[in-house]
């Protein structure tokens, strides 16, 4: 899962990150809840650990904004007392649990295991939320760029039976470049690694060119330094291999909706 970890004490969370990238999750903290905020306008989370004492917004105030925008994310609410008013808060609302510190890293491993199996129904679909034309976010230009075929065609399978109907695709950097320059995609999903040109590479000429289309990464562990490093220069956000499809899907369209969003402006 792509997990949060919003806490303005750094012990905690430095703890929490470790040891939910010791139970195999993709992790980013922030400070404060602003950070928090932020950060979820932009990238796909799943869960939220969230400290409910905090400075400026408080947990509950951060944990409100975030499901307002974006309403399929559940959070882990913590606390250094007892929370007694969160228990009886339906899941509905989003807060998955409680937890009281100290935290176990059994405690976290045993949250996460039971939320993972009641995560995809609570997920759900996109709402158009920003009442943009319907057409247009289903009819956007992506490109899928990869070296490996079984990828891009697994990839574009999946974004074809979610509906998306206008795919092109690319086999290296130098391909995806040419015919980024004759098309003007809205939204490019491109491996890192690729023989002739990088997804890095990739990623800097269509900003360059375009700077409203939006590029996402994807990225395999020993990359991930780099996925990063894509995200500061302009990416909109990565993926990381083994990817999960509906993970990948909810982002193109989350990226095709900033880009229309942009081009309105």
């Amino acid at each position: 899962m792509k997990i949060l970890v919003v806490d303005d004490d750094p012990a905690i969370r430095e703890y929490l990150e470790e040891a939910l990238n010791l139970l195999g999750h993709s992790v980013v903290s922030v400070k404060d809840g602003y950070d928090a905020i932020d950060y979820v306008k932009d990238h796909d989370i799943n869960l939220a650990y969230i400290d409910v004492d905090m400075p400026g917004i408080d947990g509950f105030e951060t944990q409100k904004k975030i499901r307002e925008i974006d309403p399929k994310v559940s959070s882990v609410m913590i606390s250094g007392d007892a929370v007694g008013k969160l228990l009886t808060t339906p899941i509905e609302k989003g807060i998955y649990v409680s937890l009281t510190k100290p935290i176990t890293i059994k405690q976290i491993e045993e949250i996460n295991q039971a939320y993972e199996s009641i995560r995809s129904p609570l997920e759900f679909i996109y709402d158009n939320r920003f009442g943009l034309d319907a057409e247009k976010l289903i009819g956007a230009k992506v490109l899928v760029v990869d070296d490996k075929a079984e990828i891009v065609t697994v990839i574009t399978e999946y974004l074809k039976g979610e509906g998306f109907d206008s795919l092109d695709t690319a086999n290296n950097g130098e391909e995806a470049i040419r015919k980024f320059n004759e098309i003007k995609h809205d939204v490019v999903v491109t491996d890192i690694v690729m023989p002739k040109k990088s997804g890095i590479e990739v990623l800097r000429h269509v900003k360059a060119i375009s700077k409203n289309s939006q590029v996402i990464i994807i990225t395999g562990n020993a990359d991930k330094n780099s996925a990063i490093t894509a995200v500061k220069l302009g990416a909109y956000d990565y993926i990381e291999k083994p990817m999960d499809l509906g993970v990948l899907s909810r982002t193109v369209m989350r990226a095709i909706e900033k880009k229309l969003l942009l081009d309105g402006d």
